[in-house]
């Protein structure tokens, strides 16, 4: 078991969330993650990485907790094992100190079907003030945009993930918010109107799923404004670090194009599916239809798996996000794809119990996946933000939950049978 110390004045604030609250950090590897965190989220990870495991496998790896107040050394929690109730082996210890953050610290795989594989070679907040009552943002001036994450939480409680999208060379992400009920119990009344409000004048009432937001990499080309009938001209401004509207920004360094929070509010059920083009189907960074095909088909195989382990489990995760990231460089997505298609059948590690030779059966066997680790990554789909999610007998199905699996299952196979036409 290794051990890992963070230094918290070495985290830096995290550039790589599509949505999401502020105040996120990561660390100067980049192979974490650390965010502020309610006891609640904390306590589904703990539950569902102790009792659920084949629901942990769709959640980022829960590391532990940071406490960011204090001098005193702070007791990092480290999830359990399914089986022992003890901390999963090969997991990093988190080493941590407790300190005082000034108020003005600003820190620094699944294969597709050979015929569609080409040749080998990872809460709503209230929207800004507005004379509208409308949800989406066709009131919003680029003087007065709102904000375009949520508030950074209060709390000194952080807690530590792994980064999703680590290991890619360039990871396009999608946020898609689920639920048409967006709040639990314990929601104000005016809360509960507000959301109830967001859902029904978007696809969150209507499909149970919203595109809360998406980082696309845009390709090696300089970013230019968009074509006529896109999106108005007068409403595109470029700036010295980025060309900007009210819906998304482009980074003229990094070229990464990042979708807000109301770029999907402007979206129905029946138009929805130009906003998952956008994220599958980039021609200036040479992502072909080969190549989004194959994605597709990854990501709807998961996303029937999640389904069924949703069916399986009595819980209410309100507000929780499914996060896809896929490898949106296609030279580095080319070399993946041929290092997992070459890649050995991982090798079976034999129990004690079954070194005897005793049988043919398989029982006491399972597969050695450290091979599996060390391969790249295409892509990634994990369900996350838990600060309202409970695991609960009696509870039966989280079909709130559901609803936005199916129907986000439902849009991709759409898109899959355009493209493969």
């Amino acid at each position: 078991m290794t051990s890992r110390h963070i230094d918290p004045t070495t985290l830096a604030s995290f550039a790589g969330a599509a949505a999401g609250h502020e105040g996120v950090l990561s660390d100067a590897s980049g192979d974490l993650v650390i965010k502020p965190c309610t006891p609640a989220e904390v306590a589904f990870y703990e539950v569902v990485n102790a009792s659920h495991p084949e629901l942990a496998f769709y959640l980022p790896r829960f590391m532990g907790t940071l406490q960011f107040g204090d001098r005193r050394p702070a007791a990092v929690s480290l999830p359990a094992n399914s089986a022992s109730g003890t901390p999963q082996a090969n997991t990093d210890v988190i080493e941590a100190h407790v300190i005082n953050l000034p108020a003005t610290h600003a820190p620094s795989t699944s294969i597709p079907p050979s015929e569609i594989s080409p040749s080998a070679s990872e809460v709503q907040s209230t929207p800004a003030s507005s004379s509208s009552t409308s949800g989406t943002a066709a009131t919003l001036s680029l003087a007065d945009p709102g904000p375009l994450k949520g508030k950074k939480l209060d709390t000194d409680l952080h807690i530590v993930l792994e980064n999703v999208s680590a290991g890619f060379t360039q990871p396009n992400i999608l946020d898609l918010k689920l639920g048409a009920r967006l709040w639990d119990e314990a929601a104000k009344p005016e809360k509960r109107a507000r959301l109830d409000k967001v859902a029904s004048e978007t696809t969150s009432g209507s499909l149970g799923f919203r595109i809360a937001g998406m980082r696309v990499w845009q390709g090696e080309a300089k970013p230019v404004p968009p074509a006529p009938g896109v999106e108005r001209l007068e409403d595109v401004v470029s700036g010295d670090r980025e060309v900007k509207s009210q819906h998304w920004s482009i980074d003229k360094e990094t070229n990464h194009k990042s979708y807000n929070k109301f770029y999907g509010r402007t979206f129905t059920a029946d138009n929805v599916l130009q906003g998952f083009k956008e994220y599958f189907l980039v021609p200036s960074a040479g992502i072909t239809e080969d190549h989004a095909r194959i994605v597709l088909w990854n990501f709807l195989s998961e996303l029937r798996d999640i389904e069924q382990i949703l069916q399986s489990k009595e819980s209410r995760m309100y507000s929780s996000s499914l996060l896809f990231v896929y490898e949106g460089n296609p030279e580095a997505f080319q070399r993946a794809l041929d290092a997992i298609t070459n890649a050995p059948v991982p090798k079976r590690k034999t129990n004690e119990s079954n070194e005897e030779g005793e049988g043919d059966d398989d029982e006491g066997e399972e597969y050695d996946d450290d091979e599996e680790e060390d391969l790249p990554k295409v892509h990634a789909v994990k369900l996350i933000d838990f600060a309202h999610a409970k695991i609960e007998d009696g509870l039966g199905p989280d079909e709130n939950m559901l609803a936005g699996v199916r129907s986000t299952i439902r849009i991709l196979e759409t898109l899959l049978k355009e493209i493969s036409a």
